[in-house]
């Protein structure tokens, strides 16, 4: 069964690529310009930590998110693209829970234990926490994970799912009891912590219309420290409290309060002491720093330059070889990085991101290399006009690379890029579309040679990233090509369990994607928080989930 998958709006690729290089401005000629700390390498999770007897209780932790969801169901298409998942982890839990470095463990809260019983056909046992309840007291048994599993598999087209992948490689959840269940896969996935617990109640998975559009003005029942008390359009604003039948630790925290608001405006309500911790990029970096602490994590968000080899000289991957060679990524990632005064970080993987457990550099075959780029494109058979452009059989060799109006990050890269490439003499033509138009006309169209956006990664990126390669027609595959081996080895690691095997099949995978490059990283963007400096348990983290039983304010004491 062919994949169900949404790609993300264009948008949210905009938001992502908009906090790489933004203010350039704010580098050389500035006088305010952090100076970058050499050689300093970001830790995954950079919160101030604390243990719960040092955290005062009560208080109200006053957060923000950029937009208000449309859709509060996370496992909706529209969900699964806004801010609902970030509003509602306070509410929300699971039977894994992942750790600073990407990898996992049980969270006894939900689950007392989760084991592979079987690798042929690959088996996980889910023995659920008895305790365990949904936000009006219903136990969490194994008829909720039956009916989510049926409701994300695809077999029912009526649930406008975000994605099928991994469900619906589930062959069957077989209930052992009320509180255990054993869930087979028909293919074995080293990601099959994503796919063991159900995260909405029977009732919900169990009836489309309300899992479609049941949740546009109210969240979905909580399993976790806190619930969704109000949700407030008009001002833009929702307000957590403590789920009175939360089984475990009692949280800390009185209330938390989410709002809705711009970047800019997020950091003047902080600066002004209407926000305790915000989210920071180089636009309000220097407004903020001042401001509480700064907190800087290794980064998940990472720039990227995409081929279109369906058509044109790209075709040749000589000509990509050449492309891959001739920019200098690493100039691009210090002026990412050094707008909050950090050395810039070079990603060498399409699959895991830099301070990620199983990461490795294996992108020598894009090493910035001008001669070899040179060379590259003389074996292509281009030789340089006199101009100075690449020309074969009296075709200068140019590019068609489109960038969003009004988006400076996004020029400055692509200016960056066209800079690189005028150097090998490559002729890069920068066409200004629409910022609505830009991923839906051109990106999704494959109307261009080049383009840059960003990705994101997290701690099961392997079907992710595969998306972004096979099949040709996936909706997340924007080179225009598919490669039957590479397709293969991406299912080959992915069904690989042992964890230095597939680390290392995935080196191996992505030294054959650089062979032949479809897609070239560029720089990574650091987590960067101004939070007030009494929080505790909470702030910038790669990939940690915060323990909301303890997040809070220690006292003036």
């Amino acid at each position: 069964m062919a994949k169900r998958t949404f790609p993300l709006k264009g948008a949210s690729l905009l938001m992502a690529g908009a906090l790489v290089l933004s203010a350039c401005s704010l580098l050389p000629g500035d006088d305010d310009a952090p100076k970058p700390v050499v050689g300093k390498s970001l830790p995954n999770t950079d919160w101030k930590a604390a243990s719960a007897a040092k955290v005062a209780q009560g208080g109200d932790l006053r957060l923000a998110v950029t937009a208000l969801p449309t859709n509060f169901n996370p496992q909706h298409a529209d969900g699964a693209m806004s801010d609902a998942q970030t509003i509602l982890g306070p509410t929300s839990g699971s039977a894994v829970r992942v750790t600073k470095d990407g990898d996992w463990r049980v969270d006894t809260d939900y689950a007392s234990s989760v084991k592979v019983t079987s690798q042929s056909p690959l088996t996980i046992q889910v023995k659920l926490n008895p305790k365990a309840v949904w936000q009006g007291g219903a136990p969490i048994t194994s008829k909720d994970m039956v009916a989510f599993w049926k409701a994300q598999n695809g077999e029912d087209n009526d649930f406008e799912v975000s994605s099928t992948e991994g469900y619906e490689d589930i062959s069957d959840v077989t209930p052992d009891g009320r509180y255990a269940y054993d869930v087979a896969f028909s293919e074995p996935t080293a990601e099959w912590p994503r796919y063991i617990y159900p995260h909405l109640p029977a009732n919900v998975s169990n009836s489309a219309k309300t899992f479609n559009s049941g949740f546009a003005k109210r969240a979905p029942s909580s399993n976790g420290p806190f619930m969704v008390t109000s949700i407030d359009a008009k001002t833009g604003t929702v307000t957590e409290k403590p789920n009175p039948r939360w089984w475990g630790t009692k949280p800390k925290l009185g209330s938390i309060v989410w709002r809705i608001a711009a970047p800019d405006v997020q950091a003047k309500a902080y600066t002004e002491d209407e926000l305790d911790a915000i989210n920071v990029d180089a636009t309000t970096y220097s407004s903020t720093r001042s401001h509480g602490t700064i907190q800087q994590a290794a980064g998940i968000e990472w720039s990227q330059l995409t081929f279109n080899g369906a058509r044109g000289p790209l075709k040749d991957a000589d000509v990509r070889r050449a492309v891959s060679r001739a920019i200098d990524r690493s100039k691009i990632a210090d002026a990412v990085s050094g707008n909050f005064g950090l050395d810039g970080v070079t990603p060498g993987s399409l699959v895991y991101v830099p301070g990620q457990r199983g990461y490795a550099d294996s992108s020598s075959a894009i090493a910035f290399d001008r001669k070899e780029a040179k060379q590259l494109l003389a074996k292509a058979g281009y030789k340089a006009g006199a101009d100075g452009v690449m020309v074969r059989k009296g075709k200068k060799l140019t590019l068609r690379m489109p960038v969003p109006i009004d988006t400076p990050t996004n020029l400055a890269r692509a200016e960056a890029i066209k800079a690189d490439l005028d150097k090998v003499g490559i002729q890069v033509k920068l066409k200004n579309v629409p910022a609505a138009d830009f991923f839906a006309k051109h990106v999704v169209a494959l109307d261009f040679d080049i383009v840059t956006f960003a990705w994101r990664g997290s701690a099961f990126p392997i079907a992710e990233a595969q998306s972004r390669f096979n099949p040709i027609d996936s909706s997340q595959n924007f080179t225009g090509v598919a490669d039957g081996d590479i397709n293969d080895a991406f299912d080959t690691a992915a069904a690989t369990l042992d964890d230095a095997l597939r680390f290392t099949r995935i080196a191996r995978l992505d030294r054959r994607i650089f062979a032949e490059p479809a897609m070239v990283p560029l720089a990574v963007t650091p987590i960067v928080m101004a939070v007030r400096e009494d929080l505790r348990n909470y702030g910038a983290a790669q990939f940690e989930q915060p323990d909301w039983t303890i997040v809070g304010f220690v006292s003036a004491a």
